[in-house]
């Protein structure tokens, strides 16, 4: 997966806030294999994945339905930004943030 960036955590971020809280995690599993999938892609051929993009985590769901941003006043945009972060620390560290 190419480096994180704050767009790319917005974006999965209005894409998850429709899912139930049980959907999330399994959800943000899979784009965060398609996201390292299209990477490699990209890196094997030069070119971005025909379904997933570039390899950047926004791209890979930037088919996907997704709510508006809210502000961080919202428990659950807060909730799902935080999994998001945690999601991508585990992915690239294989550490959780929190015991």
């Amino acid at each position: 997966m190419r480096p994180l960036h704050h767009s790319d955590i917005c974006e999965v971020v209005r894409v998850l806030l429709p899912l139930s809280e049980e959907e999330r995690p399994r959800a943000l599993a899979r784009f965060i294999a398609f996201a390292d999938a299209a990477d490699r892609f990209r890196q094997v051929t030069g070119r971005m994945h025909r379904a997933w993009g570039d390899g950047t985590l926004g791209a890979a769901v930037a088919r996907q339905p997704r709510h508006p941003a809210r502000s961080f006043e919202d428990f659950d945009y807060a909730q799902c930004w935080s999994m998001v972060l945690e999601a991508v620390i585990r992915f690239r560290t294989g550490r959780r943030l929190s015991p």
